[in-house]
C-alpha cells in the first residue's frame, strides 16, 4: 500500500525588551476552609469574614495610575475542591449599572464587569481567566503568551480566534457563578472546581490579578496596576497569591456515547435490520499538570455550532474550533505571535482533523492528546487517525508535538513538529 506523508518543522525564538524597572508586586492571600460559602451572589455569611480584603484598585481608563472612584472588595477562599472568591463592587449610583448582555462568553466590553486571571504556573505567560457581569453570565478562557494576538474580542473577531492567537475564548470550565444587585451596588460570588485548573505541587505561588469595569464611566481599574495599553492578560503586570495549600486532585473523566437505529422494508416483509456505533472520550491526569485524552470512535454531535458567517471577500472564512478535546492548552501548538490585524501563524490547525474538503464529517477511529507542563517546559503531543471517506478523502494519521519554555527577561522558545500520512487509499465512490 503506497502512502503519502508531509512533515513540518519550526522553531521560534521570542526576545521582548525588559523594562526599566520591576516595581514590587502586589501579595494576596486565602483562606482555607473546611465549609463551602453558600453560592448565591450576596456576600453576607460569616465565612466570608475569614478571608483578607483584596481593595485597593488603581485606574488604568480614563486616568491611568489613579485610584478607582469606587471601591471593590474581593476575598478568596479555598477547600479540597473548590476555588471561592467574592467580589462586593460598590457603587454610588446603583441606577446606572450597565448590563448589555446575558449570554455565555459575551463580551464584557460594554457592560459593567468584574474579571479575574490565574497564573497557576507563575510563569507570568499562561493562565486562566473568568468573570462575569451583574446579570450572572458565565465568561471564561484560557491565555497563552500573555494573549499575545487576542483578548476581549467583538462577536466578529471572537469567531476568528485561532488556536495561536493567546486567547482561548472557547476554553470553557465547569464553574458556578451567581450575582446579586443591591443599594451599594452589585455582588459576586464564583465557585471554580480545581479539576478545571493546572498546578503544580503544594505550597503553591500564583500570579493573580483582577478587573472591574464601569461602563458609565469608561472606567478600568486593576487589583494589580496595568499600563493602558495592555489588558487583564497581560500577566507581567500581575500580582501573586501566595500561601496557598491546595491539594492536587488527578482528574478523570469518562464520556462513553451509544447510537442504535433499527429499519425494516415491511412491502417486502424482510427481517429488521439493527445498526448502532458506540465510542468514549476519556481525560486522564497523567500528573497534576499533564492531562491525557482520549477519544475512539469520536461523535462530536454535542459541540456548538458554528457562528453564521457572510464572506463578501475572495479570502476563505474562518471558523476557530469549538470540539472540547481539542480545546484545553490549545495554544501550546500555536507557534508565533500576531495582533488584532496579523493572526499568529497557522501552522497547525485542528479544524482540519475529521472534517472534509467539504465540510463533510470524516469519521475519527482513534486519538491521543497529552498537552501540560513537565518541570520548566510547556509540552504537547496528539496522534489522530482518521477513515476514509468515499470518493472524499483517504484515511490519514496526524501527529503533532510542540515543546516550549519561557526564559528569563520575558524570552520564549518553541519548537514545533507536524506529520500527516495517507494510511490509505482513496476509496471510489460507490455507484
Amino acid at each position: 500500500m503506497r502512502t503519502r506523508s508531509s512533515l513540518k518543522l519550526a522553531l521560534l525564538l521570542v526576545s521582548m525588551p525588559l523594562a526599566a524597572q520591576e516595581t514590587a508586586r502586589r501579595q494576596a492571600r486565602a483562606a482555607r476552609v473546611e465549609e463551602a460559602p453558600i453560592i448565591d451572589g450576596v456576600v453576607e455569611e460569616e465565612i466570608w469574614s475569614r478571608a483578607e480584603v483584596i481593595t485597593g484598585f488603581v485606574q488604568a481608563e480614563p486616568h491611568e495610575g489613579e485610584p478607582a472612584t469606587e471601591n471593590t472588595e474581593v476575598r478568596l477562599l479555598y477547600d479540597e475542591t473548590h476555588l471561592y472568591v467574592s467580589a462586593i463592587c460598590f457603587d454610588s449610583d446603583p441606577s446606572g449599572i450597565v448590563v448589555t448582555d446575558s449570554r455565555r462568553d459575551s463580551p464584557l466590553i460594554d457592560t459593567d464587569s468584574f474579571q479575574m486571571i490565574f497564573d497557576t504556573y507563575q510563569d507570568r505567560q499562561n493562565g486562566f481567566v473568568f468573570g462575569t457581569n451583574p446579570a450572572g453570565i458565565e465568561y471564561d478562557g484560557q491565555v497563552s503568551n500573555e494573549g499575545e494576538g487576542g483578548g476581549q474580542t467583538s462577536t466578529r473577531q471572537r469567531a476568528q480566534t485561532s488556536v495561536g492567537s493567546g486567547f482561548n475564548l472557547n476554553w470553557d470550565a465547569s464553574f458556578v457563578v451567581k450575582t446579586h444587585r443591591n443599594e451599594v451596588g452589585w455582588m459576586a460570588e464564583f465557585a471554580i472546581p480545581l479539576r478545571s485548573l493546572r498546578y503544580g505541587g503544594r505550597p503553591q505561588s500564583w500570579g493573580l490579578n483582577f478587573k472591574r469595569s464601569i461602563r458609565r464611566k469608561r472606567e478600568e481599574v486593576y487589583w494589580s496596576p496595568v499600563s493602558r495599553i495592555y489588558n487583564l492578560n497581560r500577566l507581567s503586570s500581575a500580582g501573586d497569591l501566595v500561601e496557598l495549600e491546595l491539594e492536587t486532585p488527578r482528574n478523570f473523566k469518562v464520556i462513553p456515547y451509544v447510537l442504535s437505529s433499527a429499519n425494516r422494508d415491511y412491502t417486502l416483509d424482510e427481517p429488521r435490520d439493527f445498526g448502532g456505533e458506540v465510542g468514549v472520550d476519556a481525560k486522564f491526569g497523567v500528573t497534576p499538570s499533564l492531562n491525557l485524552d482520549v477519544t475512539v470512535n469520536t461523535d462530536f454531535a454535542q459541540v456548538e455550532v458554528d457562528d453564521q458567517q457572510i464572506n463578501l471577500t475572495r479570502f476563505n472564512l474562518f471558523f476557530p474550533e469549538k470540539r472540547p478535546f481539542f480545546l484545553e492548552n490549545a495554544g501550546t501548538f500555536g507557534i508565533g505571535t500576531g495582533d488584532s490585524t496579523n493572526r499568529a501563524i497557522e501552522m497547525f490547525f485542528s479544524r482540519r482533523i475529521g472534517i472534509g474538503p467539504s465540510g463533510e464529517l470524516v469519521p475519527i477511529q482513534v486519538g491521543a492528546r497529552l498537552t501540560g507542563k513537565a518541570g520548566a517546559y510547556n509540552v504537547g503531543f496528539m496522534n489522530m487517525q482518521t477513515d476514509a471517506l468515499e470518493g472524499e478523502t483517504s484515511g490519514n494519521n496526524f501527529t503533532v508535538a510542540a515543546i516550549g519554555r519561557e526564559l528569563p527577561n520575558s524570552s520564549s522558545f518553541k519548537g514545533l513538529f507536524l506529520n500527516s500520512s495517507a494510511t490509505s487509499k482513496l476509496a471510489a465512490p460507490t455507484a
